[in-house]
């Protein structure tokens, strides 16, 4: 067996909420004249920190979000993942059927990531091995999420595959000394082959790599 742990990240890779992330987005923000389509929006802001995505939404677009702008994209978002998220296909197939350790770890906050695998079934897989970005501090590319995860599960970062699906959760697993494989769904799969990572398409390879 090549890995003794696997370190899941959220969302795109167990949930596929960033089809809603991204549309909350764009809704909100062409309230402020910003106008982006959803391609541009999922090339653009998949994998950055929230607040990332607003200093770049801000500069690129010349506009000032209203301080409460998060309160409202947290209060969509939760309305739009309560009633339409789902689980990533074969995922569940995938932990049901593991015979190691596993955690997630995602730049997203606790509540998001528990409102998200409750509502698709996945909870209970991981309930007591969840690790948010936001009670650390320290978001991706920072590897600090990824290697308090594999801590917890008494592992060294070499004994670990890390599952992402964007380069910013590519890098912060690289600068862990994480292995790493990317779950290309919604995405042009290029940008990672071309600097040598591996990707797949079914959630199924996980039961043959491990």
């Amino acid at each position: 067996m090549k890995y003794k742990a696997i370190i899941f990240d959220c969302d795109g890779v167990l949930v596929d909420s960033e089809s809603i992330t991204m549309n909350v987005f764009i809704e909100l923000f062409s309230a402020y004249g910003a106008k982006m389509s959803y391609d541009h929006a999922i090339k653009t802001l998949t994998g950055k920190a929230f607040d990332q995505i607003l200093e770049y939404v801000e500069e690129e677009y010349q506009i000032t979000l209203d301080d409460d702008f998060e309160k409202q994209f947290r209060q969509k978002t939760f309305e739009a993942f309560s009633n339409d998220i789902q689980p990533i296909e074969g995922i569940k197939e995938v932990v049901s059927n593991l015979k190691i350790p596993f955690a997630v770890a995602s730049n997203g906050p606790m509540s998001k990531m528990e409102l998200n695998l409750k509502t698709t079934g996945l909870y209970p897989y991981f309930e007591g091995n969840m690790f948010s970005a936001y009670d650390l501090q320290a978001w991706k590319p920072d590897p600090k999420v990824f290697v308090t995860a594999a801590e917890h599960l008494g592992m060294k970062p070499s004994e670990c595959v890390v599952i992402e699906d964007s380069m910013s959760g590519v890098v912060a697993a690289q600068n862990g000394g994480f292995d790493v494989m990317v779950y290309v769904g919604h995405q042009d799969e290029e940008k990672f082959t071309s600097k040598g990572i591996k990707v797949f398409h079914d959630m199924k390879e996980i039961l043959d790599v491990v």
